[in-house]
Order: C-alpha cells, then sequence, then structure tokens
C-alpha cells in the first residue's frame, strides 16, 4: 500500500548567521518523501491502518536523516515534521504522518515517550522533555521555547 515515489535529503553546515563564526558548525539537515495517495480521490471510511503502514517509512527516514547529517544523535537538540497532501487528498491523509515521523525520530533519540499512549490519545505527564508553557495560559507544549500567548492558541 506504500508506494513510495522519491526521497530527497539536504544537510547544511551552518557556519555563522550574523554572529562570531562558531567552532563547530551547526549541521541542519532535511529529508522528504513523496508518497503515491491511495485514498486521494475518494473517500476511505477507516484510514488509521495506514499510520500503521507508515511506521517503517518514519524509522527509514529517521535513519537515514541521522546518517547522511553525520553527527552523534546528542548533539540533534531538536526536529520537527511535516506533511502536504496533493489537491485529490484530505487533511487527514496528511495527519496519518504525525505519529509514525514523530515517534520514528523520537525513538532514534532516545527520548522518551509512549507511541501508544499518544496514539490513542492519552496524555502523558512524564516525557523525558520538559514541558513549555506560555506565560499567559495553562496550556503545555511539549517542545520548543515559550512563546507569546498570541501565537500558543
Amino acid at each position: 500500500m506504500i508506494d513510495i515515489r522519491r526521497v530527497f535529503t539536504h544537510v547544511e553546515h551552518i557556519h555563522h548567521e550574523f554572529g562570531p563564526r562558531a567552532d563547530t558548525p551547526l549541521v541542519r539537515g532535511a529529508i522528504g518523501a513523496v508518497l503515491t495517495n491511495p485514498f486521494a480521490g475518494r473517500y476511505e471510511p477507516d484510514i488509521l491502518p495506514m499510520m500503521a503502514l507508515l511506521d517503517p517509512v518514519g524509522v527509514d527516514m529517521a535513519h537515514r536523516l541521522h546518517a547522511a547529517m553525520d553527527v552523534p544523535l546528542e548533539q540533534i537538540a531538536t526536529y520537527g515534521k511535516g506533511a502536504i497532501v496533493g489537491a485529490d487528498g484530505e487533511l487527514e491523509h496528511g495527519a496519518l504522518w504525525h505519529v509514525p515521523g514523530g515517534y520514528a525520530m523520537r525513538e532514534l533519540l532516545g527520548w522518551k515517550g509512549s507511541r501508544a499512549a499518544y496514539t490513542a490519545g492519552k496524555a502523558e505527564e512524564k516525557t523525558g522533555q520538559q514541558a513549555m508553557r506560555c506565560p499567559s495560559c495553562p496550556r503545555p507544549r511539549r517542545s520548543g521555547r515559550p512563546v507569546p500567548h498570541s501565537t500558543c492558541r
């Protein structure tokens, strides 16, 4: 069911941006895959089995990106993920990537958290990451810096 059409990997070494030259350059990487959407152009009442099929894609992409970046895992401080769905797809088709894409990298990095609990929509108290909070509201953020209240909604 998963048909990978192409994979793109990009790595850059940033020596400085508007400041002094770093002793060790920051290594930033990105990886993308173009997949055929088996649900494009039609309604599918149960798309969740697709999420499990994306698990090995997430693991493979995380390992490929780490190999391309050629840095120790401890040096990776942050990561992000995203999905773009074509004109014949639905927003939910891209949402299927959320757990496989995120937890593959979390597991590679050794960050704590329960994939099963996250998939089931059950909140966790201890994820191994410090929760960030907006100074103006009680809503926790799982990663990143505290942000102004206007952007946390």
